[in-house]
């Protein structure tokens, strides 16, 4: 649960394959935020050729909310294995494994001028806990669109992975998630927060000065190779930063088990022919059209500030969704229990 949005636990009658159903209030503190819901439903229409993004299936709108029904990971947010305890937390080969897929999610996402702003062990999630499941991204509610040719300067984010350049009110670009991958890092080998300070303020000083520690009493155990993938990311600048393409061939992520290897590989390959950019998969997509869908409409990425109103030309890159208005879920069935996330 949080302050705008409810995750809950469906299951569809008809098939009884779960969902995890996304309730999104479209008025907040008094503003209408359709428009941004709109965003976050266009950036995983666009990332759906990902198999690193959580997965979105329908979705519907009612007088106050819209609801978003997505992948279910049963593996939950891998926050939980970072904050426990020694035996139960994650090994190192297993955080170079999701690491990898994060990276590759990533990849996707700034390939096609996504930013997340918000890379977090709450927002990662797994497809099983045990064994431990594959990663899939979720939450693009602060994630922009960004360009060459236009700044972006926002205060967002977690305040434990914010990049420098965000507290400093400087551009934002691909880098600003880089520097939270490397704070993710951390905190999954070692179970800690490298820039957590009593509060806002010290935690805010820690970012801007680079305050962080790399004693071996903190990776005791762990490759060398792993502080120098993180000391590539955690860099003031933005621009001395590795990119997520260049962190995927960094030696320490190269240094898997031969089986894990292969498994990536065929993995990647299988994304690379899905992608968005190639004529053969843009032709799939357009082609896929579902008979039991009510309404058909397009939203273009970066215009989810501006008026429903306002027209769009033919040339602009428009990202199709359906939404079906009428009263959500008559086949689907909640499932008791707690919050998902």
């Amino acid at each position: 649960r949080g302050k705008f949005a409810v995750v809950k636990k469906y299951m569809k009658r008809s098939t009884g394959k779960e969902y995890a159903a996304k309730f999104m209030r479209k008025r907040r503190k008094g503003q209408d935020c359709r428009m941004e819901i709109i965003h976050e439903i266009a950036v995983l229409e666009l990332a759906r050729f990902s198999p690193r993004v959580i997965d979105l299936h329908e979705v519907y709108e009612t007088a106050t909310e819209m609801i978003l029904v997505l992948e279910y990971a049963a593996g939950g947010e891998i926050f939980n294995q970072c904050v426990a305890d020694r035996d139960e937390a994650f090994k190192e080969e297993e955080v170079k494994r999701l690491m990898r897929q994060i990276l590759e999610g990533v990849a996707f996402l700034h390939k096609n001028n996504v930013v997340h702003l918000d890379l977090k062990p709450q927002n990662i999630l797994l497809t099983s806990a045990s064994p431990v499941g594959d990663i899939k991204i979720v939450d693009f509610g602060l994630s922009r669109i960004v360009s060459s040719n236009e700044e972006l300067r926002e205060i967002m984010g977690t305040p434990e992975y914010v990049a420098p350049e965000i507290l400093n009110y400087e551009p934002i670009s691909t880098a600003t998630d880089m520097w939270s991958i490397g704070v993710l890092a951390y905190v999954m080998l070692t179970g800690t927060s490298p820039f957590l300070g009593d509060d806002k303020q010290e935690t805010f000083l820690n970012i801007s000065q680079i305050n962080i520690s790399y004693t071996q009493e903190e990776f005791e155990g762990i490759d060398k190779s792993a502080i120098d993938f993180m000391k590539m990311l955690l860099i003031k600048e933005p621009e001395a930063r590795a990119t997520a393409e260049q962190c995927r061939q960094h030696l320490w992520l190269q240094q898997l088990h031969e089986d894990t290897a292969e498994a990536l590989s065929s993995c990647e390959g299988s994304s690379e022919e899905g992608s968005p950019l190639s004529p053969a998969g843009e032709a799939a997509a357009q082609s896929q059209v579902a008979e039991e869908l009510i309404v058909m409409a397009a939203y273009t990425l970066g215009q989810c500030r501006q008026s429903e109103k306002e027209s769009m030309t033919p040339d602009q890159k428009a990202i199709s969704k359906r939404f079906k208005f009428e009263e959500p879920f008559s086949t689907l069935q909640e499932i008791p229990g707690d919050f998902i996330y």
